[in-house]
Parts: C-alpha cells; structure tokens; sequence
C-alpha cells in the first residue's frame, strides 16, 4: 500500500475493508486511474462528489487489510476522519452506487460426480420472478452482463479475489488451466469468454485454456432444467492443452449440474488430472422444484482459506 501513497500526489483518502472491497475520496485531477490500475486495483464505480473531488469504491487482491490511508496538506487527524466518514456515511447505509453483486467470497462448496465447486452467488431464475429479492435482482443483471460479455474487468476482479482465498485453487497453480464451459454458438462463445479467459488467467497466475474446447458447431441452447441431449456433441477437445493438469472449469450458471458432469468426464477421460468448477452463481432450488435438481450443497471449511 505503500507504493501508492508515494505515487498519489494529491489529496486523498482511502478506507480498506478486509472483504476487499476499498472506498475513496481524492482530487480528480491526480492520474489516480493509472495508479490504482498498476496496483490491480479495479474501480468498480465513481462520480464527482464536488468540482474538485472524486467519490468511488473499488475491489483489490490483498483482503486482509482494514482501516484508512490519507494524505492531506494540512496533515490534520480530524479532517481525515472527517473525510473516512464520508466513506462511511456514503457507502455503508444501504447505499449502492452499481447494481451488481460485489461480494468476492465463494458462498457455496459442494461436490458433483466428485469434484470440488464453488460459486459465488443465489440466482433465482427469471420464471421466478415471484422469488426475487432486490440482491437477487442484482444476481440476475450480473448473470446477464456476464453471459453478453459486458463488465469483464469486473467479473474477472470477482472470481480472482475469491480464487486467492481457496487454498485448493492456490496449492495447484503450478499445474491448472482455466477451460471455460463453452456456450451454445461459437460467437456466443468468443464473447463471453475469450478475453476473460485470458485476463481472469493472468490474475490468476494459471495457464489459458480458453481453446481447450472449441464449439464445432452451432446448436441449440440447453435452458436450465430442460433439455437432455448429449451436451458434447458439438465440441471438440483439445488434450493437449490440459494433459495432465488440474482444470478449473469455469462457468456463469449451475442449474442442474448435467453440463458440468458430461464435460468433467470427457476431461478426465481425454487426461485431465482432476477437475474444480467455479461459477458466477448456482440456481436456487425452490422446494416445488427441487425434484428436478442434482447437486447437493455441502460446507467444507477446510478449503477455504
């Protein structure tokens, strides 16, 4: 944190939470952008609080940090505090300046056909709408922005500082590639994930697997807990690209798990080492519904770190 207190030269302060989520107040005219971006730091709203001041909030990597840093001309302890309270005042009264979901920690661990999953959110589907609640309503803009390739920095921000935390993810780093799920069309698939493969990896530290499975052709969308065709049909793997490691399989949305078996299988069958699955969110099984849902939830504490 030190290196941008040196490279800050204007007024600011900047309150850190330890769910990494960080708030600041500075002068506009400071090339703060630049700086925060060099610490990866991505700033995921902002506006002008005054005509000299800007007002933002932001997720960084190392989470384990709390409490304020400033630097002010008249070096005063009170008009610091004056200014964290701003933060405070501004952002932690139920106020939301983006409508989407910030929390970065996996929520939910469980197993399907043997591997390790994680996600990160509850999404009610749009047929229950009767269901949502106003958080779940920011679920379903985020599932929305991430399937039409929107917000990428954003989502790859999200999935980076939950990974950090998980101690299985960490401990293989040296031997895993992150492999999306592919989409139903080949465009569909190049824009969802082509440049977060490649971002979300180098966040990561981990290869890029996002040619380890390519769309053959065109097919028609599975939607939710319909449709129970082979679901590889119209894909083509390529072994060589993760031969031997451990695949992080990456995905927006669990709904029944059927995707994620099939492809986990041909993986591992094709010489995958072992497989983790991340996703943006897992359908909320609604006890009339329940019936049709395969996964079962469980918390394992010893994997998180």
């Amino acid at each position: 944190m030190g290196k941008i207190a040196r490279r800050l030269h204007c007024e600011y302060v900047i309150r850190f939470e330890d769910d990494g989520k960080f708030y600041f107040l500075l002068e506009t005219r400071s090339g703060y952008e630049e700086h925060f971006a060099r610490c990866g730091w991505y700033i995921v709203s902002q506006t002008d609080f005054n005509s000299r001041l800007t007002i933002g909030m932001g997720l960084y990597e190392s989470g384990n940090l709390a409490g304020f840093m400033y630097r002010l001309d008249s070096g005063s302890e009170d008009e610091a505090r004056f200014w964290n309270n701003i933060l405070v005042f501004t952002f932690f009264n139920d106020f939301r300046k983006a409508f989407f979901p910030l929390d970065n920690r996996f929520q939910g661990f469980f197993r399907l056909d043997g591997s390790l999953c994680l996600y990160l959110y509850d999404y009610c589907p749009v047929r229950r709408n009767d269901k949502i609640t106003f958080e779940g309503k920011k679920v379903s803009n985020a599932v929305w922005r991430f399937k039409s390739g929107e917000q990428t920095d954003l989502f790859v921000k999200l999935f980076s500082i939950a990974a950090s935390r998980i101690r299985a993810i960490q401990e293989n780093r040296h031997r895993a590639v992150l492999v999306p799920v592919p989409a139903s069309t080949r465009e569909k698939h190049r824009t969802r994930y082509e440049a977060f493969c490649r971002k979300l990896s180098a966040d990561m530290g981990v290869a890029d697997g996002y040619g380890a499975i390519t769309v053959a052709y065109d097919r028609a969308q599975f939607k939710g807990t319909h449709g129970n065709g082979d679901r590889t049909a119209n894909l083509e793997f390529h072994p060589e690209r993760f031969r031997g490691k451990c695949v992080l399989l990456v995905d927006d949305v669990l709904t029944t798990g059927a995707t994620f078996i099939a492809l986990r299988r041909k993986l591992i069958a094709h010489g995958a080492k072992f497989v983790i699955g991340m996703f943006l969110a897992k359908t909320i099984a609604f006890e009339d519904e329940r019936k049709d849902l395969s996964i079962n939830d469980y918390t394992n504490p010893t994997t998180s770190k």
